[in-house]
């Protein structure tokens, strides 16, 4: 394939990774909050088990889909610089370490749904409660690292290095909710409220995501006529 059929693969992946976790959200919406009671949580974990574990495989497939995606941005970022390597470093960094956070925050998520599909003990019953904290307290970390990506990404959209300056603005207001959400969590413990915005977040953070992959796959980068420019020249 040339280069332009690659981009287009490369676009693909990030429409890929948006689709799938907006299908995770709605196979298992309504988690309860951390300060929820362990019976709540026992039940939602008994009443949603197998939306729960196809989630956390479509999530844990988004991740890599979006790996993908970020290589992609990678490419086209580091042309469109010409060796400046300013946004491109931060967009390859954050992105690689926001997938490799989501696909591992789904383990304690997998965990949990495996130890609620046999007669519940009480240590059972604790088990689920810590698995359960360390999974809504990724949020915290996602959430921060959302920030990073869609803020370097967005300003890089912002000069024209990428996609259009749009979908620049549109993901500086997703590294807002991102930032909110992140710092917000560490705060007070995943409450409803956090979960609200991570929830927000999410849908936000996918929707751009897809947004941004259609417009590279109807015009590949590799397609532009306009000269990038270097972001430290003068």
């Amino acid at each position: 394939m040339d280069e332009r059929s690659w981009e287009r693969v490369g676009a693909a992946s990030g429409l890929a990774a948006a689709m799938l976790l907006v299908v995770a959200f709605v196979v298992a919406p309504g988690a309860p909050g951390l300060d929820a009671r362990t019976a709540a949580v026992v039940g939602y974990l008994g009443d949603r088990r197998a939306g729960i574990l196809t989630a956390s495989l479509l999530v844990t497939l988004a991740a890599v889909a979006f790996l993908w995606f970020v290589a992609h941005l990678r490419h086209v970022l580091q042309r469109a610089e010409g060796g400046a390597e300013a946004f491109s470093p931060v967009v390859l960094v954050s992105g690689v370490s926001l997938a490799t956070v989501c696909a591992l925050s789904m383990v304690p998520l997998t965990a949990m749904a495996m130890l609620i599909a046999r007669p519940v003990r009480v240590g059972d019953i604790e088990a689920v409660r810590v698995l359960y904290g360390v999974h809504q307290l990724s949020i915290g970390p996602v959430g921060l690292l959302v920030a990073l990506f869609a803020v370097s990404t967005g300003a890089a959209m912002v000069r024209r290095e990428l996609a259009g300056p749009w979908l620049g603005w549109a993901g500086m207001a997703v590294a807002v909710i991102g930032l909110i959400a992140g710092v917000g969590s560490f705060f007070a413990a995943p409450s409803g409220i956090v979960m609200f915005l991570a929830y927000v977040l999410g849908i936000a953070f996918a929707l751009w995501i897809a947004a941004a992959s259609v417009v590279m796959l109807l015009r590949p980068e590799v397609e532009r006529v306009t000269a990038a420019r270097g972001v430290f020249a003068r």
